[in-house]
């Protein structure tokens, strides 16, 4: 018997998912097995951010590429919609029956009745953008904006004409001597930073950390103020009013380089701080503590702010506020100071004739766009006759699940989900399209945590029917009779080859030879030369700073008995994204809801009750919890995955579609909820 020849060979690769780290790896591949091609990862060292391990939720990627419950072929639906009930067919016949249903709308109608809905459920920019190759071709509708941070990067726009004013790596600069981390639950959503924070630490530099959970990296402070959800600005105003009182601000700094600055002085008189403490919730001394450190560390303060900070209708407000904190003591632009949030605008110049080639946008523009967050509203118009859903699970991330899950019920509307697993979307679908796994595609990433890129180099996907998204729709094209545009003549590795060779050389030797390229050293600092990108390059004060949402805070200072503030964070052991979960041990975690234990007494209830839990937007049962590290009226549900209770639950059925004011994000700790014990006779 002949033996087959074993060839291993290393390719490049990002973890592609919709997380801080994106961690680059060298992966292990033998292309000549029949199923199991690719053997291992092995996390780069000389990353420095990666440094060399994985992210805890997805550490064994072979397991997952390979997962017993991957699509293999072509899915088309046979029962009601609601339950994963399809049968195989081939991807010839799939393709074949969307192209008869595309060229169907199209003769009756333009092509804007079709929409295409697509996130970062795989943030590679040729995964997301390419397909728009496609719709705008067809004059189709397309997603655009976001739930996640659109609200606080628009809010830092607004003072710096960007998003961040440093990079994470002056966590552990020299000149760093104190680190707030605001809002950001390190330990469990950026264990990278966490890393970082922890050799911080060990290098003597003090930690405050602010959050409505005690999170492990609370625990790790050296002063933590457990406040309210939703009262950020209202501590802001109070901790900037002490820091006037006692003339710790950085006066030329604001004389040279703010603009409208005394706005941020006029809206602190006359305030009752020790009221404005109790109602955030916090403790006296912990907030003397916290002020005694911003000034001594002034000139050596880094805050690190969370996006869980601005999932609130004010949320690009409240991150604004915060950062005002920096402006008012001179934190900007000099080593071991600065706002850590996004990092995408820093490499906006590199990328945009990237998008602009992958997307091909070189034609005439004929796509129309709608605001991702009210997806659900706009799918109950009727006006959509075809969905195309890809790098995305809407029926579990979006807000206000009924009304969504109620539009895509519609008969009329005929649902097509590219993915790699059945998921809480596909139940919905009429036809399902297996996707390649993202180490089977070539693509570029651009992490919004640290300022780089890096690259995927695909390996081969054992299961012929499997395509990429850019694939997919360019067979689909060519279904169409548009083979011969020059859109749909390229393959994805001529996209990714040509995306290399439009980089400046260096760039591109760093790529081809390390895997990524980072924009900036450790010792880098941005803006140091203190030149905003805003019309005159100074720093914009426009307000109002810290009075806002008024009518919001009354309402959850006056909540009755069994009123909470909801909170959902991601869960510790799961990826909020659309790939299998492997952490299968840890998913009765989403059938509970969590409290204080003197809550739960405070309701004459018991833990294992089960319970009903409503607001305007939905009424579901969970079972309840406890948890010590929650504030007081705050209640904890899990978002990622569904519960596994009868009807499937998911926190966001009762969260609200109306977006955050300034970056039209979702407003997802802005809801109150209300619970009861359920009737066991009911």
């Amino acid at each position: 018997m002949k033996e087959t020849k074993i060839l291993k060979q290393n390719r490049f690769g990002t973890c592609s998912k919709d997380c801080y780290g994106s961690c680059v790896f060298t992966g292990t591949w033998d292309d000549n097995l029949p199923e199991r091609k690719f053997l291992n990862a092995l996390p780069s060292k000389n990353h420095p951010f990666t440094n060399g391990f994985f992210c805890p939720k997805f550490t064994r990627r072979q397991d997952l590429i390979y997962h017993k419950d991957r699509l293999k072929n072509s899915l088309i639906r046979t029962g009601p919609k609601l339950e994963n009930d399809f049968k195989p067919i081939s991807l010839k016949h799939a393709v074949s029956i969307i192209t008869k249903k595309i060229l169907k709308i199209i003769e009756k109608e333009d092509g804007s009745s079709i929409l295409g809905a697509f996130y970062s459920g795989n943030s590679g920019l040729i995964s997301q953008y390419a397909p728009l190759r496609f719709f705008n071709k067809i004059g189709a509708t397309i997603t655009s904006g976001g739930i996640c941070n659109e609200g606080g990067c628009a809010g830092l726009k607004q003072l710096f004409g960007t998003y961040s004013t440093t990079n994470p790596f002056q966590i552990i600069s020299p000149s760093t001597k104190l680190i707030i981390i605001w809002g950001s639950n390190l330990s469990e959503s950026n264990n990278h930073a966490y890393y970082l924070v922890k050799l911080a630490i060990k290098m003597g530099v003090k930690l405050v950390v602010v959050d409505s959970r005690q999170t492990t990296v609370a625990q790790k402070a050296h002063c933590f103020l457990h406040i309210l959800p939703g009262t950020e600005n209202l501590l802001v105003k109070i901790i900037i009013e002490e820091l006037i009182s006692r003339n710790a601000y950085d006066e030329k700094f604001l004389k040279d380089h703010v603009d409208n600055y005394s706005l941020i002085f006029s809206e602190c008189i006359r305030i009752d701080k020790k009221r404005l403490i109790d109602q955030i919730g916090i403790d006296i001394q912990n907030f003397k503590n916290f002020i005694d450190l911003l000034i001594k560390f002034k000139h050596h303060t880094l805050f690190n702010i969370g996006y869980g900070v601005q999932k609130d209708y004010f949320g690009g407000r409240i991150v604004k506020s915060i950062a005002l904190i920096q402006i008012l003591l001179g934190n900007i632009g000099i080593p071991g100071s600065g706002l850590i949030y996004s990092q995408s605008d820093f490499l906006k110049p590199l990328l945009q004739p990237l998008l602009e080639y992958i997307a091909y946008f070189n034609e005439e523009l004929k796509i129309k766009e709608i605001p991702i967050v009210n997806l659900g509203s706009i799918l109950s118009s009727g006006n959509y006759q075809m969905l195309f859903i890809y790098n995305f699970n809407p029926a579990s991330s979006l807000p206000n699940q009924n009304i969504l899950r109620n539009a895509l019920l519609n008969e009329n509307l005929f649902t097509i989900v590219i993915d790699m697993f059945l998921n809480d979307t596909t139940k919905f679908a009429n036809i399902v399209i297996p996707a390649k796994f993202d180490l089977e595609s070539y693509d570029l990433v651009s992490p919004y945590y640290t300022p780089g890129l890096s690259i995927n180099k695909g390996g081969p996907c054992p299961y012929e029917d499997c395509l990429s998204n850019y694939e997919f729709f360019q067979q689909l094209a060519w279904n169409l009779g548009f083979k011969k545009k020059m859109a749909f003549q390229e393959s994805e590795k001529t996209i990714f080859k040509n995306c290399l060779n439009k980089l400046p050389l260096k760039i591109q030797n760093n790529l081809q030879n390390n895997g990524f390229y980072l924009l900036f050293d450790y010792d880098d600092v941005p803006f140091n030369t203190l030149d905003f990108p805003t019309p005159n390059n100074r720093i914009q004060i426009t307000g109002p700073l810290f009075n806002f949402g008024e009518n919001d805070f009354k309402r959850k200072l006056n909540l009755k008995i069994n009123e909470f503030i909801l909170i959902s964070p991601s869960h510790s052991h799961f990826l909020h994204s659309q790939l299998k979960q492997l952490n299968s041990r840890y998913t009765d975690d989403f059938n509970k809801i969590y409290l204080l234990p003197e809550d739960i007494e405070n309701l004459n209830l018991e833990i294992d009750n089960e319970v009903i839990v409503s607001n305007e937007y939905g009424s579901e049962t969970y079972i309840l919890a406890e948890s010590p590290l929650l504030k007081h009226k705050t209640a904890l549900i899990y978002h990622g995955l569904s519960s596994s209770l009868e009807g499937n639950p998911n926190v966001n059925c009762f969260i609200s579609d109306k977006p955050e004011e300034l970056g039209l994000s979702g407003s997802f700790n802005s809801a109150i909820i209300e619970i009861k014990k359920k009737d066991p006779n009911i």
